[in-house]
């Protein structure tokens, strides 16, 4: 059986090769997200339309662990994404812009899979990066 630790690099692997349909795999059917600045937990249809819309902004997107912890069925990461705004994201036409984007998670798993997601990245500063709002003081 799949510890906690490596279902989450498996899961992060999978994204930065753009394996959706792997990506799925990692996730049981009634997982949900709770991510920075989203209204509510995203299920698997809406964590999926997330992806999509993330991929489609930084078509380039690398997630790097920088490091990660386990304890029973939780898993814990601190990580850093990089890549190149070249689609729109949320309203801010692409800019051609490289990113750094540093972020901590949470996952509990349930019988091998993430059953619950927990995000929190640093949005003000990707988005002060892509010239959305200025840094603040």
């Amino acid at each position: 059986m799949t510890n906690a630790k490596e279902l989450n690099e498996r899961w992060t692997r999978v994204f930065n090769e753009r394996d959706w349909e792997s990506e799925r795999a990692c996730r049981t059917n009634d997982y949900l997200a709770h991510m920075s600045g989203a209204p509510g937990p995203l299920d698997n249809e809406g964590w999926s339309g997330f992806m999509a819309m993330f991929t489609s902004a930084l078509p380039d997107a690398r997630i790097t662990i920088d490091s990660a912890v386990e304890e029973g069925d939780l898993v814990s990461s601190r990580w850093t994404i990089t890549g190149t705004h070249d689609g729109p994201f949320q309203g801010v036409p692409a800019t051609g812009t490289s990113v750094t984007i540093p972020g901590i998670d949470m996952s509990r798993v349930n019988d091998g899979k993430i059953a619950e997601h927990w995000a929190q990245f640093d949005l003000i500063g990707f988005m002060v990066q892509i010239g959305a709002m200025p840094a603040p003081t």
